[in-house]
């Protein structure tokens, strides 16, 4: 049975076993047909409505376009040339849709002379002629066809059969979308947001985007949506961003399907929702989505929505990456670099690098210029890594920013230049670059590249804080701490100091921990300290080691035990901490066992420790281990003194006055030594090991000395 909506201008049609009551399009009543009276647009249109109908009833599509052929309908005529052209209903025969085209041209069919001019454009059943395509949409764009005015236009942007010529593109394309074409109204709105053909517009572009979406374009929702995700034209709107991607992703585009994940993932005008982003994504990668390929491998690598899969993770950035996808080749080649779901293939990753820097993707090109600079995969060459370097950066890359600048400041590849490395680490810190800010700061603290300015250090030490740098976080606290450009503010300094070291820096869980340990702007907390020693020294930080040492050794928050004690010294001293050389040494003394502590005590003195010289030159002095030198014992502690040992200090006021190691100075030795025992009485040095000792010594010296 077939039937038909009672008003022919709703032009539906279709045939089933028995006549439903009304008509899906405008719900008006529905007749049946009499064969017999159909006209040849009439079988036209219910072969239309069977276009959508399964395989299995594609024939019955072209069985109805060769009956309205046949009664003369032209659109009846085109249509089937279209399904000939596609092979869709029946076997594909170019040459025949050519012809066909022709024939319904003839009898009068505009978009049989558009079809005619893509075969012509595109060489479909016969030799490729642009200049013929171009006079053909031209013919159809001039009789008010918007089809054949979206294809002129093409034709003008593209110089396709006609010198290119953008506003004369914009002009047609205004004309279809003047009469509400959905996809000129589109394109309207696209050369309005990119200024082709037109001064740029977004408050025109999203006009027209509106127009579009609103007459079902999907990919004008998709943009629509962009607008109000970026505030281009709009006021920046997530809800009505994800509104309008979601309304895009519903109506099948590709794009508002990735775009809607992206949502979901990050709770941008919707709560956040795992499952329903990786949805979406895989529909989007289905439906071929280069992005959403992309995201979605991204969210395998990393298990975020679904179970972790390195397999799956390959075969979508494969996907994306072949696809032609910059971010993907750069995550493919990244993958390759590391052996990620891939035996490690440094050529692989290098080509995937290349691919990607050649289509744009800047952080492929800043990611091949590390790998020319350290030579991992290509042979090393600067020339070409400050080229990529440069590449990226000006792109707008923040990695390749900090990178370039540091060339500039170590001479990679090219003059050393401060300036030029100040140049590009305030671009990198301007667009949010941690390690830029970090840099910049350092650059200002100390004067390299620009004046030194204490204001502008602290200003980007802040920002970078506030943006999360553990370093900045540490040198800011720092200056809190020692009044440095600021005022001295323990508080804010302890605030930085916990900021940083909760972000896991392991010089700031020492330093949190020193504080907590001295009860310096805290109240002291040994439970505290120790806690933030081992944080720091789970990190591998030498001094964190030493002072849980010192801990120990002292059951300072823990239970005394030297045993433990001396193995944070031994890890701290293998690490390169000359103090915990010397408390070795020191503790190995007291055990007797000299020629160790000796050798300890030479090793921390050769790392510049200040009681390391100390306790040579009481080694010195008294022949211990070593022939007794006082020579050798006054050097020892002049070098200390010059580091800073008070401790040292007393002893070379001593030398002096008895004469050890060179002329004795009574009267100026007891000044010295006076002078020295007021001094050690005030120092923070206190706590060291053999200091009150050392003053007892000074003080029955002196005594000896004065009588």
């Amino acid at each position: 049975m077939i039937y038909h909506c009672e008003d022919y201008t709703c032009n539906y049609w279709d045939e089933g076993e028995k006549l439903p009551e009304r008509c899906p399009q405008c719900g008006r009543k529905l007749l049946r047909a009499n064969e017999a009276d159909m006209t040849g647009d009439d079988w036209t249109a219910l072969g239309n409505t069977l276009s959508d109908a399964e395989a299995s009833d594609k024939k019955r599509m072209v069985d109805c376009f060769r009956k309205a052929a046949y009664l003369g309908s032209a659109w009846g005529v085109c249509n089937l040339g279209i399904c000939m052209e596609q092979g869709n209903g029946v076997e594909a025969d170019p040459v025949q849709a050519f012809w066909l085209y022709q024939q319904a041209v003839e009898m009068g069919s505009l978009n049989a002379v558009c079809c005619l001019g893509v075969c012509y454009q595109y060489g479909i059943g016969t030799a490729p002629d642009a200049k013929q395509a171009a006079e053909l949409y031209c013919k159809a764009a001039e009789y008010g066809s918007p089809r054949g005015q979206m294809l002129l236009a093409r034709a003008f942007h593209d110089g396709i059969g006609v010198e290119a010529d953008a506003a004369e593109a914009v002009h047609w394309v205004r004309a279809a979308a003047y009469q509400r074409y959905g996809e000129g109204m589109h394109r309207l709105g696209v050369c309005y947001a990119y200024g082709d053909g037109v001064e740029q517009n977004w408050e025109h572009a999203v006009h027209w985007f509106r127009e579009a979406a609103e007459s079902g374009v999907s990919a004008a929702m998709t943009d629509l949506g962009y607008c109000y995700e970026k505030g281009c034209g709009v006021e920046q709107s997530w809800e009505q961003a994800f509104s309008w991607y979601r309304r895009g992703a519903e109506c099948g585009d590709p794009v508002s399907m990735g775009n809607l994940g992206w949502c979901y993932k990050m709770g941008h005008g919707v709560e956040q929702n795992w499952q329903e982003a990786i949805k979406w994504y895989e529909q989007g990668a289905q439906c071929g989505d280069l992005r959403s390929m992309n995201n979605l491998a991204y969210c395998y690598e990393r298990g975020e929505g679904v179970e972790q899969n390195e397999d799956r993770a390959l075969y979508w950035y494969r996907r994306s990456a072949e696809g032609g996808n910059g971010d993907a080749m750069c995550n493919l080649g990244r993958c390759y670099k590391r052996g990620y779901g891939v035996e490690q293939n440094w050529q692989e990753a290098i080509k995937w690098y290349e691919q990607g820097a050649q289509c744009g993707d800047l952080q492929s090109m800043h990611n091949l210029a590390c790998c020319y600079e350290r030579g991992e995969g290509v042979e090393q060459n600067e020339e070409r890594a400050l080229y990529w370097y440069r590449r990226s950066a000006e792109g707008g890359n923040g990695d390749a920013m900090c990178n370039l600048g540091r060339c500039y400041e170590r001479g990679y590849g090219v003059e050393q230049n401060w300036q030029e490395a100040v140049k590009w680490y305030e671009q990198g810190a301007q667009c949010g670059h941690l390690q830029s800010m970090d840099n910049l700061a350092y650059c200002y603290e100390y004067g390299e590249g620009v004046e030194q300015n204490e204001e502008r250090a602290l200003y980007w030490y802040r920002r970078g804080a506030e943006a999360g740098s553990d370093y900045c976080m540490y040198c800011l606290g720092w200056n809190y701490s020692n009044g440095e450009g600021v005022e001295q503010n323990m508080t804010e300094a302890i605030r930085w100091y916990t900021a940083a070291a909760e972000g896991g820096n392991a010089d700031d869980m020492y330093n949190l921990g020193w504080l907590y340990d001295h009860g310096e702007g805290v109240e002291q907390d040994m439970k505290k300290a120790i806690c933030w020693y081992e944080r720091a020294a789970e990190q591998n930080h030498p001094a964190a080691m030493n002072s849980l040492g010192e801990c120990y050794a002292m059951g300072r928050g823990v239970p005394r035990d030297l045993e433990t004690a001396m193995e944070w010294y031994r890890r701290a001293a293998e690490l390169g901490e000359a103090m915990a050389d010397y408390n070795m040494g020191w503790h190995l003394e007291q055990a007797g066992k000299l020629s160790e502590a000796y050798a300890h005590y030479r090793k921390a003195a050769d790392g510049n420790d200040d009681s390391a010289w100390w306790a040579l030159g009481r080694f010195y002095e008294n022949g211990v281990v070593v022939a007794q030198d006082g020579k050798e014992a006054r050097r020892c502690y002049e070098t200390g003194e010059k580091l800073g040992s008070v401790k040292c200090k007393m002893r070379l006021a001593r030398c002096k006055l008895l004469g050890i190691g060179g002329r004795r100075a009574k009267k100026a030795g007891l000044d010295l030594c006076r002078q020295a025992l007021e001094l050690a009485k005030e120092s923070s040095e206190k706590e060291d090991y053999g200091y009150e000792a050392e003053m007892n010594l000074l003080r029955r010296t002196i005594a000896e000395n004065e009588s």
